[in-house]
């Protein structure tokens, strides 16, 4: 089971942090890592103390582990170490959460920030992050999106810009609000990544290459947006599964964990 925590306060609404990139967290890399330069990102996430009806979650999916396979049912080789953790923003917006929830038009939106690296030891070959979810919930973003990064020299530099006003409540539930909710964050990495929803989810990753026996290091960054329509849809099992393989055999190695999300219906 992943590490967890959760919360339905913070003490700030929104800050500006500096992270920075992925050649920072592990040992040895190669002399083409990506820069190791600071990175500024905007998150403005957690809405104002005395909110009604939200939630934040966080779980650390995968800590420095390895992904394997075996050759042969004799020879080990080691495809990629992996850190993913992931932030977990519920909010309940446009009506309280009673039984009246649907009739007025009310909706949950579920916001995954996605954090971490890999180091990537195999040939040719890709690493693939999947996030699935219940039929309840609908799959409204992955970002950044397939296409959308600026080629600058041999590095790709992406923009994750996510905002979205919300209608939510304050005041034990009987006022309500708008909160400007927005992240933004950008990075650069050596290699192009996709970005995609899909029939149950979401799917992001890249199409990697490594320069001789020396592993190439790689900065995991994304955000994942869902919404229901229904309260009847959490608690909701997220599955979260990363895998890596070589261009000419699929999924060498794949690991999945799975993690409760529910959402706050007190004042």
């Amino acid at each position: 089971m992943p590490e967890t925590e959760d919360s339905t306060s913070k003490t700030t609404s929104g800050s500006t942090r500096r992270k920075l990139e992925e050649a920072d967290f592990c040992e040895p890399c190669s002399d083409d890592v990506e820069r190791l330069v600071p990175r500024e990102y905007i998150t403005q996430l957690t809405p104002p103390i005395g909110t009604s009806f939200f939630k934040y979650q966080t779980a650390t999916l995968f800590d420095n582990e390895p992904f394997e396979h075996v050759f042969m049912d004799v020879v080990t080789i080691l495809i990629q170490t992996l850190t993913w953790k992931v932030d977990v923003y519920a909010y309940v917006t446009g009506a309280k959460p009673d039984e009246d929830f649907e009739e007025n038009g009310g909706a949950v939106v579920v916001v995954l920030v996605h954090s971490g690296w890999l180091s990537y030891n195999g040939r040719l070959g890709e690493s693939v992050s999947r996030v699935t979810a219940p039929a309840l919930l609908a799959a409204q973003a992955q970002l950044p999106p397939s296409g959308s990064g600026l080629e600058n020299g041999e590095y790709w530099n992406y923009t994750i810009s996510y905002q979205a006003a919300m209608n939510m409540f304050n005041n034990m539930g009987n006022d309500t609000f708008t909160f400007d909710a927005k992240y933004k964050e950008d990075f650069s990495r050596k290699n192009p990544q996709t970005g995609v929803t899909t029939l149950n989810g979401v799917e992001f990753g890249s199409d990697l290459e490594t320069s001789g026996d020396i592993p190439q290091n790689y900065n995991l960054a994304g955000v994942s947006v869902f919404r229901a329509g229904t309260l009847g849809a959490f608690p909701a099992k997220f599955s979260f599964e990363a895998s890596c393989g070589y261009s000419n055999e699929q999924r060498l190695a794949s690991k999945t964990v799975d993690v409760w999300v529910d959402i706050n219906c007190a004042t």
